[in-house]
């Protein structure tokens, strides 16, 4: 039997993950794209938002996953076989996109690390050099502090984005060892520098890994904003269209060899190139266990 499990991509922050959805979201009659459905429920813990966190239903008897936490009903809503084409006539596959620091930190000693909910899923991942990932990270956070100064945001209602516990890296080994040990299956991961050399060649090699049909037009886009990366932030950014600071580039993308950031470098503190040695170790040995061609 073909497996129709929902797909989730594991990334870490400004590893392209968000541009790499738009292949997916070329494939309207086969694919329903989730866009960060973890990420307002992590910031609500992040901000305490106590109210949004309480207003999370429990899950019912009947759902795939009956486990009370937080997590629960977003996983019950992407295993639900209620995505459909437009004509009704057959359920669409399910792509997640979400970050690993967000889900493995919310899994931490609770039974959304069995085997048992860890299957319902397929498991990929996606990384990128900290060289390149880390930089980026660092100028969108500085991006967003400039909009709060601008918007007049007031030091308590602000969070830090940007430090070493929050670049994803060691979360995503983490993570990718504990699905491979806990599954025992096959993970499709794909380096982000590999997929802007040859993104057809990386692009096939993976939906053959989670058994979707390639097609040329998951090559190509339009540069448009897409409404599903309006994720909803509970409140935390407090800057309207700042989700357009972070996704600037994917939304001005035709295709993966035309994603990367060209805007001009700056001059980055020490802390920076500390963090991205930090950090090294943890890309390499995902590296190795990349796609490759």
């Amino acid at each position: 039997m073909a497996d129709r499990r929902p797909i989730i991509l594991w990334a870490h922050a400004r590893s392209l993950s968000t541009v790499f959805e738009r292949p997916f979201l070329q494939c309207t009659k086969e694919i329903h794209v989730v866009h960060e459905p973890f990420v307002p429920i992590g910031h609500a813990y992040m901000a305490k938002n106590f109210e949004f966190l309480n207003k999370i239903p429990s899950p019912k008897p009947t759902d795939p996953i009956t486990f009370v936490h937080h997590f629960s009903p977003t996983l019950n809503e992407i295993l639900a076989p209620h995505y459909y084409n437009e004509d009704k006539a057959h359920i669409l596959r399910v792509f997640v996109k979400d970050l690993a620091t967000i889900f493995l930190n919310a899994s931490e000693g609770n039974p959304l690390r069995s085997k048992e909910i860890l299957s319902k899923f397929k498991h990929t991942f996606l990384i990128r050099n900290p060289e390149k990932s880390v930089k980026s990270y660092y100028k969108a956070a500085n991006a967003t502090y400039q909009a709060w100064d601008k918007a007049g945001v007031p030091n308590c209602d602000r969070v830090e984005l940007f430090s070493s516990s929050k670049i994803g890296l060691k979360e995503s080994r983490i993570l990718y060892d504990l699905i491979k040990n806990v599954t025992g299956e096959e993970i499709a991961l794909v380096d982000a520098d590999d997929l802007i050399r040859e993104p057809e060649k990386i692009l096939r090699k993976y939906c053959e890994m989670v058994n979707v049909e390639f097609k040329k037009e998951m090559l190509e886009w339009k540069a448009e904003r897409v409404d599903v990366w309006d994720t909803k932030t509970s409140g935390l950014y407090h800057v309207p269209d700042l989700n357009f600071l972070w996704h600037k580039n994917a939304m001005q993308s035709t295709g993966f060899n035309k994603a990367v950031n060209k805007d001009e470098e700056i001059e980055y503190p020490q802390y920076v190139y500390d963090i991205i040695t930090e950090n090294k170790p943890h890309y390499e040995y995902l590296f190795q266990h990349r796609i490759k061609i």
